[in-house]
């Protein structure tokens, strides 16, 4: 499949050179490609401004005009094609102001953040390297294009895209660009919460998160956010970390004051999902978990929950316990039950909802307690000899 997604890119640099233009493979891509490891995305630019573009392929959609961006569909492919470009003035630290369209590769190239990503290929495998992003490749180093000070006082965001490299490719940042990362991180401060997000979400994607993490720490980086300073501090402690961003956010929150602020813009099932495992973390951290817990949180919410309290305190590792808990269930879910609503309804018991729920949630406790068997009888029977009473009193006060 890898193979045909490059064979339809070389498709597209034939047909725009067929037509008179230069085309090449760029950044990320030839990337990946020069080190023999996966990616996601294959991106081209050309000096075809994206009106050419739009008039040579047939299936495109307009993703970036203002950037000279045209997608071209070649299903099941897409890919991003760009107009050689050179930026002018930057606001407030993260876009140019005004984009002009470049006259040569080189310039193009030159304007990028790193220069492992400022590589371009040709169809047939030629690499144009205009500022050493080969040599950086070879001595896994991240190093900025030209004057770091400058390309992060053009683009702040660039200081997290640089923990980013290290996170994925295990390399090095190159001392000067480190350094232009400690002077300029109070930038970050400027940028949208969302963008950040982003960021973070790519930092913990990748498999060599301990080593961005301490980068981000030695670099003075994790004061600039109030918030998660604390976190950041206990993971870059941690050898080969393994934590998702959310589990992180709630690690970080609960060492904060207890609460989410409002300085990150989650969505409604990401701020769920985070005081979830803060609920968890605060009740498991001087107690165990138990069933009823496990049950109704699932093994995967209380293995993070755990992974959490085990950096917070690695005395208190509960992965075990957990599993054997999950594992001895009689059931996981409410539809496991052998006598459910719809037995209760079919047998006359009651067609209030509420009461039905109750009765369920009872059941539930008896078998995941194992104070009963989940068996059909025997739970019916239990229904009906412990809730006829109930009942009665129930659904004459309602009356």
């Amino acid at each position: 499949m890898m193979s045909q997604y490059i064979e339809t890119g070389k498709t597209i640099i034939h047909q725009l050179a067929s037509s008179g233009y230069e085309a090449f493979f760029v950044g990320g891509f030839v990337r990946d490609y020069v080190l023999g490891i996966p990616y996601n995305d294959i991106d081209i630019t050309t000096n075809a401004t994206p009106e050419d573009v739009k008039r040579l392929f047939p299936n495109t959609k307009d993703t970036g005009l203002r950037y000279g961006t045209v997608t071209v569909f070649y299903p099941p492919f897409s890919y991003e094609v760009t107009t050689y470009r050179k930026d002018g003035l930057y606001e407030k630290h993260r876009k140019p102001l005004q984009i002009d369209f470049a006259s040569s590769l080189a310039e193009d190239c030159r304007r990028r953040d790193f220069t492992i990503n400022a590589m371009a290929m040709s169809a047939e495998g030629i690499i144009s390297d205009f500022v050493g992003g080969k040599a950086d490749l070879a001595s896994h180093l991240i190093r900025a294009i030209g004057n770091p000070y400058e390309r992060f006082e053009e683009d702040a965001l660039r200081i997290l895209r640089a923990f980013r490299f290290v996170s994925k490719l295990n390399f090095d940042i190159e001392e000067t660009t480190y350094q232009a990362i400690c002077e300029k991180k109070h930038l970050l401060k400027q940028l949208p919460s969302e963008r950040i997000l982003q960021e973070f979400q790519a930092i913990f994607g990748y498999n060599h998160l301990s080593k961005a993490i301490r980068y981000l720490c030695q670099s003075g980086v994790h004061e600039v956010f109030e918030s998660l300073r604390n976190g950041f501090i206990l993971v870059s402690e941690q050898e080969n970390l393994e934590l998702d961003l959310l589990s992180f956010f709630a690690l970080s929150f609960v060492l904060y004051d207890g609460v989410i602020p409002t300085t990150f813009r989650f969505s409604n099932k990401e701020r769920q999902l985070i005081e979830r495992l803060m609920m968890l973390v605060e009740v498991t951290s001087q107690d165990t978990f138990n069933e009823m817990i496990v049950y109704a949180n699932g093994l995967s919410l209380c293995l993070q929950a755990n992974k959490i309290n085990r950096i917070i305190d690695s005395s208190n590792n509960q992965e075990e316990r957990i599993i054997d808990l999950y594992q001895s269930m009689p059931i996981h879910k409410t539809c496991d039950l052998a006598y459910k609503g719809d037995h209760m309804i079919a047998d006359g018991l009651s067609k209030n909802a509420k009461i039905i729920g109750d009765i369920i949630d009872d059941l539930i406790y008896q078998v995941i307690m194992k104070h009963l068997p989940n068996d059909f009888e025997t739970l019916r029977e239990y229904t009906w000899k412990h809730w006829l009473t109930k009942l009665d009193k129930k659904e004459s006060q309602d009356e």
